[in-house]
Formats: structure tokens, C-alpha cells, sequence
């Protein structure tokens, strides 16, 4: 069975933790800000932050310095068909420090992609959370 969870009050800014029990604690925390999810028909959209406990991407200026693709958080906004169970990529950005701060550096998205929402991932968490509605 699985669980999940928005936990208490927003940590940073309106960002609400989203745990689910396959998730590995301790890697990566992922929010939501609740205020943000739109509904149009069958369509949700959803912003959503992650945080990483390590610094991601590739090495830039060293090791265990920021670079031009390395990263400590994450905000995406997807959007969600409730009815074919599909998700799609509108905006991420990738930011140099935790929590959505530091340096950002926009990535690049096709809008026209649709993928599959994967049992037991994170955008099946971040599915039944806006399709739930």
C-alpha cells in the first residue's frame, strides 16, 4: 500500500512536503505549493521543487564548487492529463544553492512532449495529488 503525505506548514515560500514511502529519505525532499496547482478539465498543472542533498549535474569550476551544471534544487512546472494518465514538461529551472536560491539557470523544454506517468515515481505522487481533486 502506498502512503502519501503533505506534511504541517510550507517550509519556504508556500512549498509543502510531498513524501511517498518508496522515496529514499535523506536524498532528495520534494514540495509542492498548493496555491500554484491549476485545474482545466482533465489538465493540472503543478509546480514543484526539488531539493537534493548533494550537489547534482555535471563538475564546472571543481569539484565541490558550483559550475555552470551543477545544482542543489530544482523548480519544474508539469502538467497533468487526469484522463490518459500522462505528463509533460512545461519550465524548469536549476538553481546553485538548496530551496529554489542561488544562481538559476533555466533549461530547455519541449513543451509537445508527453510521457506516461510511471507507477511508484514521483510524478505518480504529484498525479494523484492534482488528479485527486
Amino acid at each position: 500500500m502506498a502512503l502519501l503525505v503533505l506534511i504541517g506548514e510550507p517550509l519556504y515560500a508556500g512549498w509543502v512536503v510531498v513524501e511517498r514511502d518508496y522515496l529514499d529519505p535523506g536524498l532528495q525532499t520534494v514540495y509542492i505549493d498548493p496555491d500554484t496547482v491549476i485545474r482545466e478539465g482533465n489538465l493540472v498543472t503543478i509546480g514543484q521543487l526539488t531539493d537534493y542533498k548533494w550537489m547534482q549535474g555535471n563538475v564546472g569550476l571543481g569539484r565541490f564548487m558550483p559550475g555552470p551544471h551543477r545544482f542543489f534544487s530544482t523548480t519544474t512546472r508539469k502538467q497533468f492529463d487526469c484522463g490518459t494518465k500522462r505528463v509533460r514538461l512545461l519550465a524548469f529551472t536549476e538553481f546553485s544553492r538548496h530551496m529554489g536560491t542561488g544562481i538559476a539557470a533555466n533549461g530547455y523544454v519541449d513543451q509537445d512532449a508527453w510521457l506516461p506517468v510511471e507507477p511508484e515515481s514521483i510524478n505518480h505522487a504529484l498525479w494523484e495529488l492534482g488528479c485527486a481533486r
